[in-house]
């Protein structure tokens, strides 16, 4: 598998640094072209796309797994509906059904990231059966490697699951039900098809898995979800969020006027947010004029809260995405204000410290000191408060807390240390 992923990654950096050369795309092997084409960058993507026959793409296809070439096929069609359409029509018919099937689903539900390639086995067969089973399968079928056996009953309801090592350890005659009878197996771990891709994430990451089972209501086996495709999700979706956070979302796939008028608002919105810190330093200009040396440390004070506001942030932005955050969200809020005070104690000693070295002024340090406390353990709460605010308001988190967060916490800053300032130096 490592091989294969190695392989891909290559092509895909080929392609990448052969832009201009049309007939790049031709060195590219038949059995890597699909899954290095979902790999490209949107630009790229296209450009490859137009340099390729009908023909080709649909032999492409087929040598992927049907997960895979639904994702590839919703692609396409997001360039050209109208070469998709083609396309599907050229697909074997069995890949077809399989596409359609997994196209029923929204990508938020586990059922769009199953793969339908799945090899079962019954508890009357013996391991010589289910070895002859196994080659068979690994002859026939484009599938990523296992290395669990799916036992079902004669309604293919998932019973529970055997190691493929463990089964090679028993002789060929011996049967699968006696197997299962003497290792006393738990009944297998499970997902519904209709389940949040988000309970799946949790599954993995709590019980460190690297397959997981998919069922129907009535318990039926459907498929398997790999950690591969729970990977492939949360880097999908943490790349979303960092765009959200920086006001580019999708900006790789917008036309030049577009991304431009984006970006463009979000530098007025960010705007005026630098003029409301400006207020607060003017409000204090008369104690910047008598103590010069705050102008130096004002900065500091700012720019440490707003570090420990983002990281409350993204954490919390995180957690709501991946459903990680029930409705008791006050365990996660008071543990990010904890971390801020305790943080802040020891970098406001730090800084206190170097600021009475520096400036030969013992009241200064104790000043700067306390505003770092003070802002960093703020900023804790104001940045794992505001995504659960955001949310329950059905306002993007990703998109509405960085903005917020850098307006409260340079603010807030400027106000502590400048006030503090004012009344323990003046």
């Amino acid at each position: 598998m490592s091989q294969r992923f190695s392989a891909q990654k290559n092509y895909k950096q080929f392609l990448l640094k052969n832009q201009k050369n049309t007939v790049a795309i031709e060195q590219v092997p038949i059995e890597h072209l699909a899954v290095t084409l979902l790999k490209l960058p949107h630009e790229v993507f296209v450009k490859t796309l137009k340099s390729l026959s009908y023909d080709k793409l649909a032999q492409a296809i087929s040598y992927i797994e049907s997960n895979k070439a639904k994702h590839l096929i919703n692609r396409i069609d997001s360039v050209d509906s109208k070469l998709q359409k083609e396309i599907y029509t050229l697909l074997e018919s069995e890949q077809k059904h399989r596409i359609k099937q997994l196209l029923k689903y929204p990508d938020s539900e586990v059922g769009a990231y199953m793969h339908l390639e799945i090899l079962s086995i019954t508890i009357d067969e013996t391991v010589a059966d289910v070895k002859n089973k196994i080659k068979e399968y690994e002859a026939s079928t484009q599938h990523a490697p296992f290395i669990q056996l799916f036992i079902v009953n004669k309604r293919k309801h998932l019973l529970t699951t055997l190691d493929i090592t463990t089964l090679m350890c028993h002789k060929d005659d011996e049967h699968i039900a006696d197997i299962i009878k003497n290792m006393h197996l738990q009944k297998a771990l499970m997902i519904n098809e209709h389940a949040s891709i988000s309970k799946a994430v949790k599954m993995f990451e709590e019980l460190n898995l690297s397959t997981l089972a998919v069922v129907n209501k009535g318990g039926k086996l459907l498929g398997r979800i790999l950690f591969d495709d729970v990977y492939t999700f949360i880097r999908v979706q943490e790349e979303k969020q960092a765009l959200k956070m920086l006001g580019t979302h999708h900006q790789a796939e917008k036309s030049f006027g577009t991304a431009q008028r984006t970006r463009l608002e979000w530098i007025f919105i960010n705007l005026f947010a630098v003029l409301l810190s400006a207020l607060v330093v003017n409000h204090f200009k008369g104690t910047i004029e008598q103590i010069v040396t705050l102008a130096v440390l004002m900065p500091i004070v700012a720019a440490l809260g707003g570090d420990v506001g983002n990281q409350a942030v993204t954490v919390t932005v995180r957690r709501l995405a991946f459903g990680n955050i029930n409705y008791n969200t006050s365990s996660i809020i008071s543990k990010e204000f904890l971390i801020g005070i305790v943080n802040g104690i020891i970098v406001g000693v730090v800084v206190g410290l170097i600021a009475y070295f520096w400036f030969h002024q013992p009241m200064l340090g104790v000043v700067v000191g306390l505003a770092i406390i003070i802002n960093l353990s703020l900023a804790g709460l104001i940045g794992s408060l505001l995504p659960i605010l955001f949310k329950r308001f059905n306002i993007d988190p990703a998109i509405a807390s960085p903005l917020l967060l850098t307006t409260a916490t340079d603010a807030m800053g400027f106000f502590v240390f400048l006030g503090l300032a004012s009344v323990i130096l003046l």
